[in-house]
């Protein structure tokens, strides 16, 4: 008789694995319909399968509970020494654990780290009389406390001077040389406190481990540096000057350059007369090439002047 209830048992409890599995299955299939009734509320067939999974789960629910009150009563109806020593396994998925049911832990807010900065130091300022945006200003007094300090700035490309908090300063961006100074930024640390450039030597003996270089400041070109070497005197060298050699291949090939230039490529061509030129002048006559006469001439036009004498002869 303790045999059959035991597969009984069995049974029961495989039983409620599987009414489990589909109980999460179904649970996390509602948590998927919901997320898309948040973007859709108005949607129909949403709304109609919710109702039906949460029917089903209803019912899952209500079989699960039956089924384990009589898996409950089965085992205390087992003596004592045929009873299973496990515990019954809590459900797995639970309202209150679910990710789909859980609210977001809220966004830690960091407090920015307070900054102090100097007077004529380049930052970028907010504008709060204008558009409420960021712009290059000059910070031309620093009054309150330090742990609360009002700074007045000035901004470049406007003749426009503002009043204003920590909060609404931000640093300038800065641009660093070589050697690790930086260049047309603040000059004031997060700490408030200026600091020396490092010596290049101590950074590159710092730098090399093995003979590797790891961070090491510019240096200079070793025949740079020898050129720029002082006397004995303690007088500095004058600079040398490259000669240019070759100043008279130079200065022909300009003079054929010009040449070229101002005669054109065919050179300057001779003229010649034309064997059917004719004379300048409208009243111009031409004759036969080769005839041996000379061009014809118009005829002068005179003024006929009559003389008394003239019908007698």
């Amino acid at each position: 008789m303790s045999a059959k209830i035991l597969a009984e048992i069995k049974d029961l409890e495989s039983g409620i694995k599987n009414d489990e599995l589909a109980f999460e299955e179904c649970k996390g299939q509602l948590g998927f319909v919901l997320t898309n009734l948040k973007d859709q509320p108005d949607n129909e067939e949403l709304v109609a399968i919710k109702g039906d999974m949460d029917e089903m789960l209803e019912s899952l629910n209500k079989d699960l509970e039956q089924k384990r009150q009589k898996l409950q009563a089965m085992r205390q109806g087992l003596p004592k020494d045929k009873q299973p020593q496990s515990p019954t396994p809590e459900p797995k998925w639970s309202h209150e654990n679910h990710p789909a049911f859980k609210q977001p832990a809220p966004l830690e807010e960091k407090e920015p780290e307070l900054i102090n900065y100097q007077v004529n130091d380049n930052v970028l300022a907010k504008w709060v009389s204008g558009d409420k945006g960021y712009y290059a200003a000059r910070i031309t007094s620093v009054t309150g406390s330090s742990t609360a300090p009002v700074y007045t700035v000035k901004f470049k490309s406007y003749d426009t001077i503002e009043t204003l908090r920590a909060k609404d300063i931000r640093p300038f961006a800065q641009k660093r040389k070589a050697d690790g100074t930086a260049v047309g930024g603040s000059s004031a640390n997060t700490d408030g406190t200026n600091q020396s450039p490092v010596p290049s030597t101590a950074i590159s003996n710092a730098g090399t481990t093995n003979g590797i270089v790891i961070n090491a400041a510019a240096e200079k070109y070793p025949q740079a540096q020898q050129s720029t070497k002082t006397d004995d005197n303690g007088e500095d060298k004058p600079r040398k000057h490259k000669k240019i050699k070759a100043n008279k291949e130079l200065e022909a090939g300009k003079n054929k350059w010009q040449e070229f230039t101002q005669k054109g490529k065919l050179g300057k061509a001779v003229k010649k007369d034309s064997m059917f030129r004719t004379p300048d002048g409208v009243r111009g006559r031409v004759g036969f090439t080769g005839s041996g006469q000379a061009m014809r001439k118009d005829p002068t036009r005179s003024r006929h002047v009559y003389q008394p004498n003239e019908d007698l002869d």
